[in-house]
């Protein structure tokens, strides 16, 4: 019975601490998973461009062509984003949306968020570039 006594409250303790920190709403599980991307997408944005398959690829079948198709799109979304981080380092703005409604709300919210996102890479690939510049000067 004593065992149980102690047992039993530090197992409630134990449950209770999970619970509190797994998110409690799916909303939250979204927005922690959003963040966990966006973190992995600008650390990897920041990695020098290095194909996957950078072998010329010689188109004979399906597969062939799925390979081919996937390279010229992952080098396409890689030069389109370096271009949207670039963009925002030379202060060119998107046009605003005009706020009517809930919707149009979130997305000017969104728009924003997405500047300054594209702004805080622009400067890490400042800082990465200055790093490079000056290791080079050394040798």
């Amino acid at each position: 019975m004593k065992v149980a006594n102690v047992l039993l409250p530090a197992a409630f303790a134990a449950i209770a601490t999970v619970a509190a920190a797994a998110p409690s709403t799916t909303d939250e599980a979204r927005a922690q998973a959003a963040q966990r991307n966006t973190a992995a997408a600008r650390a990897a944005a920041l990695l020098p461009y290095e194909p996957v398959g950078s072998k010329v690829v010689r188109v004979t079948d399906t597969e062939s062509a799925r390979s081919a198709a996937a390279q010229a799109n992952e080098r396409q979304a890689r030069d389109s984003h370096g271009a949207e981080v670039l963009r925002a380092g030379s202060s060119l703005q998107p046009a605003p949306i005009k706020v009517t409604d809930t919707d149009s709300a979130h997305a000017a919210a969104a728009q924003q968020a997405r500047q300054q996102a594209l702004a805080a890479e622009y400067a890490e690939y400042q800082q990465t570039q200055a790093r490079r510049s000056a290791n080079t000067a050394v040798r």
